[in-house]
């Protein structure tokens, strides 16, 4: 009886997420590509893990040197276990984007009633983010340098972003045009790509303490937004507050890291590292959350064109 729960369960949450289709095989490359990464990584760092690769490099300013972790500023990776843990950006970055290409593939993908599976790029796009998160900050408490150290707050920026973007278009899915409604997409996607390249040019110079907290607010409350005026029926919800709720407490973990306040510098558990491990999987619920949603298009155009009539007095 058991068992036959789980099934039904699983087989719940796979309409849910709309993976009918998806088989293992489809995670055979990601999971080929995860095991080459690491274990290149492993083979490279054995070799070389007490030779100082980044001392004609300019060090990097800011947090770099307040987390609790011990710095080994004459070996390869001068932040083991804080370097270590970015991997789970990867597992999630991959993962991502193994549905995305999956998606990608699915010949009526353009009648999801999700709007992940209808535009697959918005899923491979938010992986690359991850992956990307995962070279920045892996490569900058690896070397503490000020070049990584950018690549590194950008890449938590671009993330942020892509939550952005998948707010907006669930708040603004379609738009008029030359009296014919469009879908927003690829309005949302160079948003997405506009937004990234200003962080990586000017915005990165703004302090990450601030700029970070403040786009996440942001995030948080255009989510609250659409619960409060949109729909709260759309998505599962409880992805996203789990979601959030993670985040929260990786936040205090990382302020409790960042002070000293619990601080073991020698140990192999660090709270700059949880920090990385519960935010990949904060990153992962939201994705879930989105991925949860079905919102049809032809029935919002349809109240919008009727709404529009009754303005215009023509109903």
């Amino acid at each position: 009886m058991n068992k036959l729960r789980l099934h039904i369960k699983w087989q719940l949450l796979r309409t849910r997420f709309y993976l009918e289709r998806l088989e293992l095989k489809a995670f055979i490359f990601s999971v080929s590509f995860f095991l080459l990464t690491l274990s290149a990584l492993m083979f490279y760092y054995n070799l070389f893990q007490f030779t100082d690769f980044w001392q004609k490099w300019s060090v990097s300013g800011g947090n770099t040197f307040h987390f609790c972790e011990q710095n080994r500023m004459e070996q390869l990776i001068r932040q083991p276990s804080n370097t270590w843990s970015n991997l789970g950006y990867l597992v999630v970055g991959l993962f991502v984007i193994t549905l995305g290409v999956h998606d990608l593939k699915y010949d009526g993908r353009k009648q999801s009633n999700n709007f992940l599976v209808r535009h697959p790029l918005f899923s491979i796009l938010f992986g690359l983010s991850a992956i990307y998160l995962f070279i920045g900050s892996f490569m900058f408490h690896a070397s503490l340098t000020l070049f990584f150290q950018k690549l590194d707050q950008t890449a938590l920026y671009s993330v942020v972003i892509m939550l952005l973007t998948f707010n907006l278009y669930k708040i603004f899915p379609i738009i008029r045009f030359r009296n014919q409604y469009h879908s927003s997409a690829a309005l949302m996607v160079a948003f997405a790509g506009v937004s990234n390249y200003l962080v990586y040019d000017t915005l990165y110079a703004i302090n990450i303490n601030l700029l970070f907290p403040t786009l996440v607010a942001i995030v948080f409350i255009t989510s609250c937004y659409y619960l409060l005026f949109v729909s709260k029926e759309h998505y599962f919800t409880g992805y996203m507050w789990a979601a959030v709720s993670i985040m929260l407490l990786a936040a205090i973990i990382w302020i409790l890291d960042l002070t000293n306040t619990v601080c073991s510098p020698q140990s192999i558990f660090q709270g700059h590292a949880l920090w990385h491990l519960f935010t990949a999987a904060s990153i992962l619920f939201y994705y879930l959350y989105y991925r949860s949603g079905a919102a049809p298009l032809q029935p919002l155009i349809q109240a919008k064109e009727e709404r529009r009539r009754i303005r215009r007095g023509e109903l």
